[in-house]
């Protein structure tokens, strides 16, 4: 298991491949596990590492979870790791931290791809994230995480992706998925994303019920020169629900030189 020490957080983190670096950023209630057949396929062409954010898989949280505390963190780790610029790839709420990364630490960020994310929810973002709160200090993270599989998840897809999913969640405390909730579903990125200088793609799977093709639409609309693809058939964790649709959408472009 690796880990490495930074901005007084432990931090759990896959790496594999050589070549340039590629930064890999999971969805909320995940962790770098999330990206196991993006690691097989890419460590070939390239230096992959995924991280585990605070609170999340193997990584502390010592002092909080906020999007921009995270990308933070991903900045620090990248200079540690040697300070190139790498390309990345981040999906749901690491379309925010990819945003807060490139605002912190534009010399680190060479390429990026964004999947299933959003710019904004606005008010909406709020009372989701205080209905998820109420969820789960009403019940229990297993029952939580159990639901929101059921309903994130394409039906036909690996069960075993379940069982992965409700596990990472579950495994979670409570306090810690509800500070992350709070952070990512109140972000706002809107400006962030247009300061983008950087070649981008916008993927979103087209049955996407957690961040709809709309949001992700908004997203290309914002960043400049952006391109968007759509998914077919997979939801929101479209590299699980559709690997082979997932890399069909996202490597022409990221391992183009």
């Amino acid at each position: 298991m690796a880990l490495i020490d930074l901005n007084g957080e432990r931090l759990g983190y896959d790496r594999a491949g050589s070549g340039e670096k590629l930064l890999l950023i999971h969805s909320l209630g995940t962790a770098a596990w999330l990206w196991g057949e993006q690691i097989r396929r890419w460590s070939a062409r390239f230096d992959v590492i995924a991280v585990d954010a605070r609170g999340h898989g193997r990584s502390t949280r010592n002092g909080g979870f906020t999007v921009r505390d995270v990308a933070g963190d991903l900045a620090a780790l990248l200079d540690a790791f040697g300070g190139q610029p790498a390309r990345v790839v981040a999906i749901s709420m690491g379309g925010p931290i990819a945003a807060h990364l490139i605002d912190l630490a534009p010399q680190l960020v060479s390429r990026l791809v964004i999947a299933g994310s959003f710019a904004t929810q606005g008010e909406a973002g709020a009372v989701r994230a205080a209905t998820i709160e109420k969820t789960i200090r009403e019940g229990s993270m297993e029952a939580y995480a159990r639901f929101y599989a059921g309903d994130t998840l394409v039906e036909d897809g690996d069960p075993a992706h379940v069982g992965e999913l409700v596990a990472s969640i579950a495994g979670m405390s409570a306090d810690a998925y509800v500070e992350a909730a709070r952070s990512v579903f109140t972000a706002d990125v809107v400006e962030l994303y247009k300061a983008v200088k950087v070649p981008t793609r916008v993927v979103v799977g087209t049955r996407d019920n957690r961040t709809p093709p709309k949001l992700s639409q908004e997203i290309a609309a914002l960043i400049p020169g952006a391109d968007y693809v759509e998914i077919e058939g997979a939801r929101h964790l479209s590299n699980l629900d559709r690997p082979d649709g997932f890399h069909a959408a996202v490597d022409p472009f990221l391992l183009a030189d």
